[in-house]
């Protein structure tokens, strides 16, 4: 605008001539130039002023062609007066538009940044939820599990003590100190802990009363301006100032208080209260699985007695049974065999036809009585009693040889073991098993059997050179007899292991202290 301005007057002046009205817009036009916005609003204010002054009220007349320059200068002048104006009002809209643009991205920085806060807080929030999750889940002991809870919500609210009390209702219903602690600095805590390891508090005593009566967190600004904080009386300096606590929840049953302390008096967090009872319900879970832990440990440990008591039932009904069926049929057969040895001599003159029929009657009486033999040392080998453990092993080794074709071999083998009868005979019984096994499943040619005793632990290990036993097998729970194999072992207080793989054989270990 102002260079079409300024080409026109130059062409228009150049045409009709230089006058003393023109020379009125050059300061304006140097103002224009240099940027004196306020200069060119005065100059030319005052170049109109000067050149209507000269028309009208000046001492000479104007020529015609001075008259129409000062009309043109007028017109410039105005023209850039008004073009000014215009600048100004487009630069305050300007200004106005660039402040409020600059407030709203103030804002919404400041929307932004405090979204992006909540955001870390929410995202740590999340993170310690998971981190308490994980805790929850783990498959570690209730100590370790708890007090790794106990460290995590210290680190995310800053707290340097935190513990557990635990509901016990063997001591009247009160909270009892668990000794599961969190203490950042363990030496200026020692006497809080020393008195809360020996004070119990009922239902709404202190804060983990508070908490067990209400059954809600609860949160103490001051402990020692507190009227129902009992620690907090007896020493002069507990070190400890603000605390909170919440409950432990199993289902609907409170099992715990965990108490956090601070060492500077502080307000009540609502949002960290109602976090931590969030908390309290997933740590029960810890509790409840440390329940069901015990609750099948004394499951299993009933049934191993129950176990231990049938073996033990069983062992002396088959100790019965072989004496009566050795004593009692082995006598009855052995008199039976006398008659009928008699009967033979007798009708050795009188009918020698008959006395072939009698003969026959001896060898099936003959029969009969190892058949009772071996049928009463299947009940209970007689040689367990009568000698020492070794020698019944290398009894049945042998025995079973016989019958099956199988090798056995012995290697380190002790000549006597000094135990009592019930371990001797589940250890023999465990032979005897292993050894049926190997003749049914195994397809083996030979057993190695080696028996040793070190430091009052006695060890024996059967290995074969068959097909070798399978994972599969060995995880089959209709396997009973690798089951009672084990119970036997475990019975005992001894340990039983069995390893196998493909084409190389399986191996049975099972050890027993005496």
């Amino acid at each position: 605008m102002t260079c079409i301005c300024a080409i026109w007057a130059l062409h228009y002046w150049g045409r009709s001539g230089w006058s003393e009205p023109t020379l009125f817009i050059l300061p304006v036009w140097i103002a224009w130039i240099a940027r004196g916005y306020i200069l060119v609003m005065v100059f030319g204010l005052l170049g109109i002023f000067s050149v209507c002054f000269l028309m009208v009220f000046g001492t000479t007349p104007l020529s015609i062609a001075d008259e129409e320059n000062g009309i043109v200068s007028c017109l410039v002048i105005a023209g850039f007066i008004l073009l000014r104006l215009r600048i100004n009002r487009d630069e305050k809209l300007e200004l106005e538009l660039r402040k409020e643009l600059e407030l709203r991205i103030s804002q919404d920085a400041q929307k932004l940044e405090e979204a992006t806060s909540q955001l870390k807080k929410d995202s740590e929030y999340i993170r310690f939820h998971k981190d308490i999750a994980v805790c929850s889940n783990d498959n570690l002991p209730v100590e370790e599990s708890l007090q790794k809870a106990l460290q995590r919500i210290c680190e995310q609210t800053g707290w340097p003590v935190g513990h557990l009390y635990l509901y016990d209702k063997n001591q009247e219903d009160n909270l009892v100190s668990s000794n599961i602690w969190y203490l950042e600095d363990p030496d200026h805590f020692e006497t809080f802990r020393n008195i809360t390891q020996t004070t119990q508090l009922a239902p709404g005593i202190g804060l983990p009363g508070r908490v067990l009566e209400s059954r809600k967190a609860s949160w103490i600004m001051d402990v020692t301006k507190d009227g129902n904080f009992p620690r907090a009386k007896q020493a002069q300096d507990i070190g400890v100032r603000a605390g909170f606590g919440f409950p432990v929840l199993v289902g609907s049953e409170i099992v715990g208080v965990m108490e956090f302390f601070s060492a500077e008096a502080l307000e009540p967090d609502p949002k960290l209260l109602e976090t931590m009872e969030n908390i309290g319900t997933q740590l029960g879970r810890v509790i409840e699985r440390s329940r069901a832990e015990k609750e099948k440990e004394r499951a299993q440990m009933e049934l191993r007695r129950l176990f231990h008591r049938l073996q033990l039932v069983r062992e002396d009904e088959r100790t019965g049974i072989a004496r009566e069926v050795h004593d009692e049929l082995g006598q009855v057969l052995t008199t039976l065999k006398l008659e009928i040895s008699l009967l033979e001599r007798k009708l050795a003159k009188l009918d020698p036809e008959l006395m072939k029929k009698t003969r026959f009657m001896i060898d099936l009486v003959d029969n009969t009585i190892q058949t009772v033999k071996r049928i009463s040392s299947d009940l209970r080998p007689p040689i367990l009693d009568a000698l020492h453990l070794p020698d019944a092993i290398r009894w049945q080794g042998m025995d079973f040889e016989q019958r099956t074709g199988i090798s056995v071999r012995f290697s380190q083998y002790p000549d006597q073991i000094k135990m009592d009868t019930e371990k001797a005979t589940s250890l023999f019984r465990v032979f005897q098993e292993t050894l049926t096994n190997i003749a049914r499943h195994a397809q083996a040619s030979k057993i190695y059997v080696n028996l040793e005793c070190k430091n009052g632990m006695l060890s024996l290990q059967i290995q074969d050179n068959g097909k070798g036993i399978t994972k599969k097998q060995l995880s089959d729970s209709s396997n009973l007899g690798i089951i009672g194999m084990r119970e036997r072992a475990e019975a005992c207080g001894g340990s039983f292991q069995i390893v196998g793989a493909p084409h190389k054989g399986t191996t049975v270990t099972i050890k027993i202290k005496i």
